[in-house]
């Protein structure tokens, strides 16, 4: 989904298309939409010539949830040559998936909570795969 930020062509000529006086959200123009308080952001900026915003919310919902699948995430997971290494690249990409549900076009506060409660659990099994092992005991410079 469209997003255009300062500095790029397409933020340019939204610019240019947009009425600031009509396109407002809490007095501050939607083509500052960083300003506008994130719970009153639209979820679309630019219209869509044939798909409505419900429908572009849901196919990208569908996309997401269809890229992040389990089975999809193990296919990729053959990029890395050990068990070990597969089951980090599934719960990480698990992690990601749930700590960037509360952005974009999910964010319902169930939604939100549901997600934030995922990460939490994932984050878990994620640190012991990545701890690495205890340093030998150093000397302390009181004992030099």
């Amino acid at each position: 989904m469209l997003t255009p930020y300062p500095g790029t062509v397409d933020f340019e000529a939204w610019e240019k298309r947009v009425d600031v006086e009509a396109a407002q959200v809490a007095g501050i123009p939607i083509t500052r939409h960083w300003l506008i308080p994130q719970a009153q952001r639209p979820k679309v900026y630019v219209p869509h010539p044939v798909m409505t915003p419900d429908e572009i919310r849901a196919r990208t919902q569908a996309v997401w949830d269809r890229f992040y699948s389990l089975r999809r995430i193990w296919v990729r997971s053959r990029c890395t040559p050990t068990l070990r290494g597969r089951l980090a690249f599934v719960l990480i990409s698990k992690l990601y998936r749930q700590m960037y549900a509360n952005t974009g076009i999910a964010t319902d506060s169930a939604r939100v909570s549901r997600a934030n409660r995922w990460a939490r659990l994932i984050a878990r099994p994620c640190r012991r795969l990545f701890a690495g092992r205890l340093l030998p005991a150093l000397g302390t410079v009181s004992d030099t």
